[in-house]
């Protein structure tokens, strides 16, 4: 992978595939959340980490949080894949953990545009990563993800980018991807998601990576939130065949590791700390062709 593109224009769509049993399983999977998450809705109740929204053609689910309480086996082999370690390996050194792990719905207009924003904001000296790992297409003019390239290390007016150029600010690039292929950006990056036209739910899910030592400085979650999650690290490098990580790297999120997997899932589980929110602008903003299209009003 060319890195130094990446660290320019602060995304990349990698050469990293998903291989096609886990792509099909967590399809599968994105299948039974959303039932479980519609069936509970109509009932009056919700699963833990499900967002059912009321679109103007029914509920649909917009996205399943915490993936990896649920679904740790699974996703814990999906984040061992070789490529996905050694791409966070080399963005974020040898300490880089995995704070967050959410499977995000996109359905058909109407329902919510992802409006222009930056991520979580942060020392950009190190790597925060978002990857997305897709199990749909994400095609050109229906609702992929759009880019300012090289807006990742201060934040931008937002509101005036909305304003004047609507969908598209100067220098904007639209970024396809097709199912079972992973895109890395940096969290601070300018980056939208015009309506998706076309019928069916795309579906991602999206893993937040960064170094270890850069969230302990940034301090916006406490340490045993930050040391959980390298015990995490430890329980997905134990998948780490192809030996991506070495004896003594992986020492360093086995020190102190006492729990079982299911132990170090359920202390996750019950000691939550609030993520760091990303950079929109909450003023109604409308500009050309903005938010929704002329042609789908």
């Amino acid at each position: 992978m060319n890195w130094n593109t990446f660290k320019d224009q602060g995304y990349i769509l990698t050469d990293i595939k998903i291989p096609e049993p886990q792509l099909s399983r967590f399809r599968e999977i994105a299948i039974e959340i959303e039932g479980q998450a519609l069936m509970a809705q109509s009932q009056g109740s919700a699963i833990h980490g499900a967002c059912v929204i009321n679109d103007p053609v029914g509920p649909r689910l917009m996205r399943f949080d915490d993936l990896h309480l649920n679904y740790t086996d699974d996703l814990n082999k999906l984040l061992a894949m070789p490529g996905l370690l050694r791409a966070i390996k080399e963005l974020c050194g040898p300490h880089v953990v995995i704070l967050q792990a959410d499977l995000l719905y996109k359905h058909q207009h109407p329902h919510p545009v992802i409006k222009w924003h930056q991520g979580a904001p942060s020392n950009h000296k190190s790597h925060y990563l978002n990857i997305g790992l897709y199990l749909d297409n994400a095609d050109v003019d229906d609702g992929c993800l759009r880019y300012v390239p090289g807006t990742q290390h201060g934040l931008v007016d937002i509101d005036h980018v909305e304003r004047v150029y609507g969908w598209n600010p100067n220098g904007v690039v639209q970024v396809p991807a097709k199912a079972g292929e992973v895109l890395i950006q940096e969290m601070m990056v300018l980056h939208s998601s015009e309506p998706k036209r076309s019928e069916g739910a795309r579906r991602t899910i999206y893993v937040e990576a960064r170094p270890y030592e850069a969230v302990k400085a940034d301090a916006k979650q406490d340490l045993h939130w930050l040391e959980l999650r390298r015990f995490w690290m430890a329980e997905i490098l134990k998948l780490d065949f192809e030996g991506v990580f070495t004896a003594e790297e992986r020492a360093f999120y086995e020190a102190g590791y006492n729990l079982t997997k299911e132990e170090l899932m359920n202390e996750i589980s019950n000691h939550h700390c609030p993520p760091i929110p990303a950079v929109y602008n909450f003023q109604d903003t409308t500009g050309p062709d903005y938010p929704i299209p002329s042609d789908l009003l």
